[in-house]
């Protein structure tokens, strides 16, 4: 019976996760013809937004450091943390669905005197808070500053858009509840249940951790706005942070290392719908991506081979 299963999960994940490519390639693949006029975009570059975005993208290994550091049940020193946190970046560019993210950091903090279900139920708090903390961001830009937010005329959005929303919805919960057997995931329910009185009684350090998620947020947010205002995209951030969050939806449910694809499909879209020209579209999405996926992954292979020196983690822990 528990083959079965295990084959029937499996088809079913691989069914779902062809179905995300293929979804994201019908909204990319159009925006390709843009691809020479994009080059003209990026020849008007404003050089010094672009400093900043990569400032912007460098601050968010600091607040992911300061979420673990508020979170971890013993105390790990900061500089080593935002050296893992780099590290994890690389690892997560190399396999799906942020599985290198969260082994390396488990690994870390075993070696940080974590048992196996402490590290658990700290990685797991860390993306929960992930979570909410970016929802929350939404509801008070959305709530606050809705007089800041550009319209999306219906009549304008691409049709691929509309696809995209639909697909989204109907596959990150299908792909959410088949990441994992249920059996496991019962299991790591059980155990942050059980870690979760540390933080009762401590609940400062819950709202420490929430915090420096959200500030995580923010400045992928802002990392974005610099690029969108690096090629004269002149956007507001409440507009960029929902693009931003459809980016992020959509490279969830894509099945390659890091959303590869599917995060460029989703910003893709996002622009287009706020009346920006595909190629300008195009433009901010491979500069944005540039800056915060292939510029770590160059600096987060020097820095993992630091952190194995270092002994912060070991390759033998993240292989099993």
């Amino acid at each position: 019976m528990t083959d079965l299963w295990h084959t029937v999960y499996v088809k079913r994940r691989q069914a779902l996760y062809l179905l995300a490519i293929l979804l994201t390639l019908y909204v990319i693949l159009p925006q390709l013809g843009s691809f020479r006029a994009s080059k003209a975009q990026l020849a008007h570059i404003r050089l010094e937004y672009v400093v900043l975005a990569v400032i912007a993208m460098g601050l968010t290994y600091t607040a992911a450091a300061g979420t673990y550091g508020f979170l971890a049940l013993n105390r790990l020193k900061y500089r080593d943390t935002v050296l893992v946190q780099m590290a994890s970046n690389f690892v997560n560019r190399l396999l799906p669905a942020g599985i290198g993210a969260l082994g390396a950091n488990y690994a870390y903090l075993r070696r940080s005197k974590h048992s196996s279900s402490q590290a658990v139920t700290v990685v797991s708090i860390n993306n929960i808070l992930g979570i909410i903390g970016h929802l929350a961001i939404v509801a008070l830009a959305v709530g606050f500053f809705r007089k800041q937010l550009q319209t999306v005329q219906l009549g304008h959005v691409r049709h691929e858009l509309q696809w995209l929303v639909a697909g989204l919805i109907i596959l990150l919960p299908l792909v959410l509840f088949l990441a994992r057997p249920h059996g496991r995931l019962r299991q790591v329910g059980h155990e942050i249940s059980v870690q979760l009185g540390h933080y009762r009684r401590r609940p400062e350090r819950l709202l420490g951790a929430l915090l420096t998620s959200m500030t995580l947020t923010l400045c992928n947010v802002l990392s974005l706005w610099y690029c969108a205002q690096a090629l004269h995209a002149h956007l507001s951030f409440v507009t960029i942070l929902l693009i931003f969050s459809l980016g992020v939806g959509v490279g969830t449910v894509t099945p390659s290392p890091g959303g590869l694809g599917g995060v460029e499909a989703g910003l893709v879209a996002g622009f287009v719908a706020y009346h920006l020209t595909g190629a300008q579209a195009l433009a901010v999405a491979l500069l944005y991506r540039l800056i915060t996926y292939w510029l770590p992954l160059i600096v987060g292979a020097f820095v993992f081979v630091l952190c194995v020196r270092r002994e912060l983690f070991s390759r033998q822990q993240l292989t099993h």
